[in-house]
């Protein structure tokens, strides 16, 4: 005892119990930093609560989809003669489970499988009415079925026809509203003249060489092109000017003469429409050979022809028995 004394083994002693202090007290510090306490209950509504909740469903889809974290094998491609072998990937990976919902019919799943919105604008477009020129069912005008989604009308603007056309654009728009209607002066079908026809074009009724046209009772291209107009002077006929006018979709052709209603009938304006309602008195001359010609264009387009008479014309039964029965139309006399 006495040489461990002399030896200075009391402070040897002492230094070696105050670093076995120091290490037990340091390893137990690190040990509690490092070790995560395990929480048995943690109360709903807290942000402790809603940490906990999503670090655990993190935990599950790890567990649950180990290979995302793995890189996808790349594919092979191989020829062998004319013969190409494709080799998939060496590991299939699993199928990723859907997110579970309790509403499978909410409004967010309809929406993004394009479902929404599939009934109530088709509906309600569909039925007997009109919308934009188009009809889906067969109507009646004046007496006759009108069987064509879309409807087009070629109007005979002469001087004894004129008074009359109100009342058919009134019952056009009530049935068909937006349809689109083409003026000619006349109503004859002949071959055009070897040199050709100036003024063939089509022009709104709202421009104003209509009104040129108008207050010159359906003058030629020429001759509007030669007029000028005096606001002083009073339009003949104005409530029906006015109605022709402001009327959408709604043209006219310059007065080349009574035997060319084939430019309206056979006009690029008309083209989609597949029922051609035709008013007239059918009294002006026409050509057995163009009406053929119409006829075969009619058909070819798969339009029907729609004949309302004034009155019984003298090409009424020719264009009856060569337009309207063939195209698979129908008649209207007034007499």
């Amino acid at each position: 005892m006495e040489k461990w004394q002399r030896w200075g083994g009391q402070a040897l002693s002492l230094s070696v119990g105050i670093h076995a202090l120091l290490l037990i007290g340091g390893a137990t510090f690190v040990v509690n930093q490092i070790r995560e306490p395990q929480v048995d209950f943690i109360p709903g509504g807290s942000q402790q609560g809603a940490a906990a909740s999503q670090a655990l469903e993190h935990k599950i889809q790890q567990k649950k989809s180990p290979w995302l974290k793995k890189a996808m094998p790349a594919r092979k491609l191989a020829a062998v003669g004319s013969i190409s072998d494709i080799v998939l990937p060496d590991e299939v990976p699993d199928l990723m489970d859907l997110p579970q919902s309790r509403d499978l019919s909410g409004g967010k799943l309809t929406a993004g499988m394009g479902l929404g919105g599939a009934g109530g604008g088709f509906g309600k477009s569909m039925g007997l009415g009109s919308q934009s020129g188009m009809v889906f069912q067969p109507f009646s005008m004046f007496g006759m079925e009108i069987k064509a989604k879309r409807l087009a009308l070629i109007l005979d603007v002469s001087t004894s026809m004129a008074p009359h056309l109100p009342r058919v654009i009134a019952e056009v728009d009530r049935m068909s509203k937006g349809s689109i209607v083409i003026l000619y002066f006349g109503c004859g079908i002949e071959s055009p003249p070897p040199g050709g026809l100036d003024g063939d074009e089509v022009y709104s009724t709202s421009s104003v060489e209509f009104e040129k046209f108008w207050r010159l009772g359906g003058a030629t291209l020429s001759e509007t092109r030669k007029y000028r107009i005096d606001p002083s002077q009073s339009i003949q006929s104005e409530s029906i000017f006015r109605l022709l006018s402001k009327r959408p979709q709604t043209y006219f052709i310059h007065n080349t003469g009574l035997g060319y209603t084939w430019l309206a009938l056979l006009n690029d304006k008309v083209r989609n429409a597949d029922g051609l309602y035709w008013f007239s008195d059918f009294q002006d001359r026409v050509d057995f050979k163009q009406l053929v010609i119409v006829r075969e264009n009619l058909e070819r387009r798969k339009q029907r022809l729609y004949m309302h008479a004034y009155t019984q014309g003298g090409s009424y039964d020719l264009i009856r028995t060569q337009l309207v029965e063939p195209t698979k139309g129908d008649v209207k006399l007034e007499e």
